[in-house]
């Protein structure tokens, strides 16, 4: 049975050597490639390098079974750690509401020391201007939780700019929000009645309803004059 020291060694030994330069998106889906450097036990010359990309998603609907869904294509460890990534992420890991997919690609084996084929792959990712792939190091045993706290650090890293676009979208004021579509409605009605006059009277009535009859009175009058 795995233990808490299988998770402990996979948080201690996962470095992101080079980020990506892509943060999550607040809206939509992210998907990040990684390179996955590990050391091969007892042969301290030889390197394990896996590829593949994984996804970070806000789902449209959180169900009761969200946490369950949450963490997929990342094997058993994800089920396993469910007490030990709560404890580790907290609160933090809850206000995310992200859902992870990992895709591993490939698997090879580099007859060569890790710090060599990092700084080998690090140039190369350089040189090609890969500006969403991200090089990390990891236990070759845990090597899908390593992947794990990789694009979990990412987002809780994106979070903050996240935050800052949902509330200049007024996303965080249901008031602000209303009133934005409100709005949004009667410049569609304008536009309409400006192709087609007999939507003004609908226009006139939206204008009153809404209390901004004033507020847009002299473009009222410039279209009925037209």
């Amino acid at each position: 049975m795995k233990n808490d020291s299988f998770w402990l060694e996979a948080m201690r030994r996962t470095r992101i050597l080079k980020p990506p330069k892509h943060a999550i998106a607040t809206f939509g889906t992210t998907t990040l490639r990684y390179v996955l450097l590990s050391m091969v036990p007892n042969q301290p010359d030889c390197c394990r390098l896996r590829e593949g990309e994984v996804t970070a998603e806000r789902p449209k609907i959180l169900t009761p079974d969200f946490w369950k869904n949450r963490f997929e294509g990342f094997g058993e460890e994800a089920q396993l750690f469910h007490e030990q990534i709560e404890k580790a992420y907290g609160e933090a890991l809850k206000g995310l509401e992200y859902t992870f997919r990992n895709d591993l690609k490939t698997t090879s084996f580099e007859h060569s020391a890790l710090p060599e084929v990092a700084d080998r792959t690090r140039r190369v990712m350089e040189e090609e201007d890969a500006p969403r792939t991200a090089l990390l190091e990891g236990p070759d045993a845990q090597w899908s939780l390593s992947v794990m706290k990789f694009i979990v650090d990412t987002s809780l890293r994106s979070f903050p700019g996240n935050m800052r676009e949902l509330d200049e979208r007024g996303l965080f004021n249901p008031e602000q929000r209303a009133q934005e579509r409100e709005r949004f409605e009667i410049e569609k009605l304008f536009q309409e009645a400006q192709r087609d006059r007999t939507r003004i009277p609908l226009l006139a009535e939206r204008l009153k309803q809404a209390g901004l009859f004033m507020a847009y009175e002299d473009r009222f009058f410039a279209l009925v004059g037209a």
